[in-house]
Protein backbone atom coordinates (compact mmCIF):
# COMPACT_ATOMS: atom_id res chain seq x y z
CA UNK A 1 0.00 0.00 0.00
CA UNK A 2 1.28 3.49 -0.77
CA UNK A 3 -0.03 7.03 0.18
CA UNK A 4 0.62 10.39 -0.42
CA UNK A 5 -0.31 13.59 1.59
CA UNK A 6 -1.54 16.56 0.12
CA UNK A 7 -2.40 20.31 1.83
CA UNK A 8 -5.26 21.70 0.98
CA UNK A 9 -4.97 24.92 -0.79
CA UNK A 10 -7.72 27.03 1.04
CA UNK A 11 -6.24 26.69 4.89
CA UNK A 12 -7.86 28.36 7.61
CA UNK A 13 -5.38 31.47 8.14
CA UNK A 14 -2.50 31.35 11.25
CA UNK A 15 -3.29 27.51 11.82
CA UNK A 16 -1.49 24.44 10.29
CA UNK A 17 -2.29 23.87 6.69
CA UNK A 18 -5.02 21.16 6.64
CA UNK A 19 -3.89 17.94 4.93
CA UNK A 20 -5.49 15.08 3.11
CA UNK A 21 -3.73 12.30 3.27
CA UNK A 22 -4.43 9.12 0.89
CA UNK A 23 -4.49 5.43 1.55
CA UNK A 24 -3.98 3.37 -1.75
CA UNK A 25 -5.67 0.01 -0.97
CA UNK A 26 -4.72 -2.71 -4.30
CA UNK A 27 -7.57 -5.32 -3.47
CA UNK A 28 -7.21 -8.97 -4.72
CA UNK A 29 -8.47 -8.46 -8.14
CA UNK A 30 -6.45 -5.56 -8.86
CA UNK A 31 -8.19 -3.12 -8.83
CA UNK A 32 -7.00 0.36 -6.95
CA UNK A 33 -9.36 2.06 -4.78
CA UNK A 34 -8.32 5.40 -2.90
CA UNK A 35 -9.27 6.26 0.76
CA UNK A 36 -8.90 10.10 1.86
CA UNK A 37 -8.60 11.10 5.25
CA UNK A 38 -8.45 14.80 6.47
CA UNK A 39 -5.98 15.45 9.31
CA UNK A 40 -7.59 17.22 12.08
CA UNK A 41 -6.32 18.16 15.16
CA UNK A 42 -3.22 18.00 17.39
CA UNK A 43 -4.00 15.01 20.17
CA UNK A 44 -0.46 14.56 21.30
CA UNK A 45 2.79 12.60 21.11
CA UNK A 46 4.96 10.21 22.31
CA UNK A 47 7.85 8.98 22.16
CA UNK A 48 8.53 8.63 18.75
CA UNK A 49 4.42 9.23 17.15
CA UNK A 50 2.38 12.22 16.83
CA UNK A 51 -1.43 11.55 17.65
CA UNK A 52 -4.05 13.33 15.44
CA UNK A 53 -7.55 13.23 14.54
CA UNK A 54 -8.16 11.65 11.44
CA UNK A 55 -11.55 11.69 9.75
CA UNK A 56 -12.31 9.42 6.55
CA UNK A 57 -14.18 11.95 4.05
CA UNK A 58 -16.01 8.88 2.89
CA UNK A 59 -18.06 7.78 5.68
CA UNK A 60 -16.93 10.65 7.71
CA UNK A 61 -15.81 8.35 10.94
CA UNK A 62 -13.75 10.30 13.33
CA UNK A 63 -10.71 7.87 14.71
CA UNK A 64 -7.21 8.67 16.08
CA UNK A 65 -3.76 8.59 13.75
CA UNK A 66 -0.75 7.58 15.68
CA UNK A 67 1.90 9.04 13.24
CA UNK A 68 5.10 7.56 12.71
CA UNK A 69 7.86 9.03 10.88
CA UNK A 70 9.97 6.52 8.85
CA UNK A 71 12.92 8.74 9.49
CA UNK A 72 12.61 7.65 13.13
CA UNK A 73 12.63 3.69 12.55
CA UNK A 74 16.26 3.95 11.00
CA UNK A 75 17.55 1.61 13.77
CA UNK A 76 16.11 -2.18 13.23
CA UNK A 77 15.24 -2.19 16.58
CA UNK A 78 13.03 0.38 15.84
CA UNK A 79 11.12 -1.00 13.23
CA UNK A 80 10.75 -4.48 15.12
CA UNK A 81 9.28 -2.70 18.53
CA UNK A 82 6.93 -0.60 15.71
CA UNK A 83 5.88 -3.95 14.03
CA UNK A 84 5.35 -6.12 17.90
CA UNK A 85 3.43 -3.06 18.91
CA UNK A 86 1.05 -3.36 15.46
CA UNK A 87 0.77 -7.35 15.69
CA UNK A 88 -0.19 -7.11 19.63
CA UNK A 89 -2.88 -4.13 19.23
CA UNK A 90 -4.37 -5.52 16.37
CA UNK A 91 -5.05 -9.39 18.59
CA UNK A 92 -6.34 -6.84 21.47
CA UNK A 93 -10.48 -6.62 21.87
CA UNK A 94 -11.87 -5.56 25.24
CA UNK A 95 -13.91 -2.70 26.51
CA UNK A 96 -10.87 -0.67 28.58
CA UNK A 97 -8.19 -1.37 25.45
CA UNK A 98 -7.93 1.62 22.42
CA UNK A 99 -9.91 -0.26 19.73
CA UNK A 100 -7.12 -0.67 16.60
CA UNK A 101 -8.54 -0.03 13.30
CA UNK A 102 -5.88 -0.81 10.73
CA UNK A 103 -2.40 0.90 9.58
CA UNK A 104 -0.83 1.94 6.07
CA UNK A 105 2.33 4.00 4.93
CA UNK A 106 3.16 5.87 2.69
CA UNK A 107 6.55 7.26 1.91
CA UNK A 108 6.88 9.09 4.99
CA UNK A 109 5.44 7.70 7.65
CA UNK A 110 3.53 5.06 8.92
CA UNK A 111 -0.13 5.54 9.96
CA UNK A 112 -2.22 3.28 12.56
CA UNK A 113 -5.37 3.99 12.83
CA UNK A 114 -7.35 3.71 16.15
CA UNK A 115 -11.00 4.22 18.33
CA UNK A 116 -10.93 7.70 18.93
CA UNK A 117 -11.46 7.96 22.72
CA UNK A 118 -13.56 11.03 23.82
CA UNK A 119 -12.76 12.57 27.60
Amino acid sequence: MTTTAKPVANAPPREEATTIVEEKVVKFNGDICIKKYLKGKFLGKGGFAKCHEFTNLENKKVQAAKIIMKSSLTKSRAKQKLMSEIKIHRSLHHNNIVGFEHFFEDVENVYILLELCQN
